[in-house]
């Protein structure tokens, strides 16, 4: 049951502050439906702003053929590692993977990542170096392993069965509140020579959370950026969407009868939509302030809608 009453009501509505109302909008959302549904809401855009990543990792899926940033690791007999290459042949993301070949010698064969010199917070040590990959493989099975910069271990994965479906490890470390470099490393958990593919590697010093993230590289899209190089650099995760600030639609339709209907923080519907006849467009003239969505529904045939949402990344 609700607690709330009706002499609450002001708190149920948003009264932009004067900074937000004069924010520029940083963000933006590009849309086109090819058939607005006319017996089914459509949500066009759920606001999220996401969690913020940066993935540390270059080359990160693979799509450069340079591989000097992922050194192999011998296993645990001298003697024994792994061979790594690029490959076409599988991929998670992007067209490629890193094929790792086991020596068969022994256990612990594969690869690692050096990270940057890293520390937790002196005070209150809320820092952690937070690892995911994907792995494929026909069978056996391998691990996600965050060493020391002598390869102890220091946190090691679930270990994980291939299989013939890009399946994500992932590892995290509390990080101490003196500087080192670490090494992520991929290695098989018991002695085989079953070959497996590795792609979406990332690897994170997240201050305040020990969350895994979503898989960050600059070429996943829109708030996704590279550092610096293409598929050499580091990349991050901008905010998204967290206030609606403007909208844009256009009705494609030469159908006037074909109204489109815009619902705000609502379902869309003849009675709570903003009708957009065929042929015509909407868009708003100052600032609006709406949290939640942007949805659509047609009132009849299924038109074809393009757009763009605008938006402030906090408010």
């Amino acid at each position: 049951m609700s607690n709330q009453r009706n002499h609450e009501w002001a708190s149920w509505e948003v009264d932009p502050s004067t900074r937000t109302n004069t924010h520029a909008f940083t963000k933006y959302y590009p849309f086109r439906d090819a058939s607005v549904a006319n017996d089914a809401v459509t949500t066009i855009l759920s606001v999220d702003r996401g969690v913020p990543s940066v993935n540390l990792v270059t080359n990160p899926s693979i799509e450069s053929a340079t591989l000097s940033m992922y050194t192999v690791s011998t296993g645990a007999t001298s003697g024994s590692g792994a061979a790594i290459s690029q490959s076409s042949s599988q991929a998670s993301t992007g067209s490629n993977s890193l094929l790792v070949n086991p020596a068969n010698l022994a256990a612990e064969e594969g690869f690692f990542w050096t990270t940057p010199s890293m520390a937790g917070a002196a005070h209150n040590n809320q820092s952690w170096l937070v690892a995911s990959a994907e792995a494929y493989g026909a069978s056996d099975d391998v691990e996600l392993v965050i060493q020391n910069s002598s390869g102890v271990d220091l946190a090691t994965s679930s270990t994980l069965t291939l299989s013939t479906s890009w399946t994500q490890m992932s590892v995290v470390y509390k990080l101490p509140p003196v500087a080192y470099a670490y090494r992520v490393a991929v290695r098989t958990a018991s002695k085989h020579n079953t070959n497996f593919y590795v792609d979406k590697i990332h690897v994170e010093e997240r201050r305040g959370d020990s969350n895994i993230p979503t898989y960050v590289d600059g070429a996943q899209g829109l708030n996704y950026e590279w550092t610096g190089t293409a598929n050499a650099s580091a990349s991050k995760r901008r905010a998204g969407i967290s206030v609606i600030r403007g909208i844009k639609l256009r009705n494609e339709s030469a159908t006037a009868a074909d109204i489109i209907y815009i619902g705000l923080d609502c379902d869309a519907s003849a009675t709570t939509g903003i009708p957009v006849l065929g042929g015509d467009t909407f868009e708003t003239n100052w600032p609006i302030d709406f949290r939640s969505k942007v949805t659509v529904l047609a009132a009849q045939n299924t038109p074809a809608a393009h757009g763009v949402i605008w938006g402030i990344h906090q408010g």
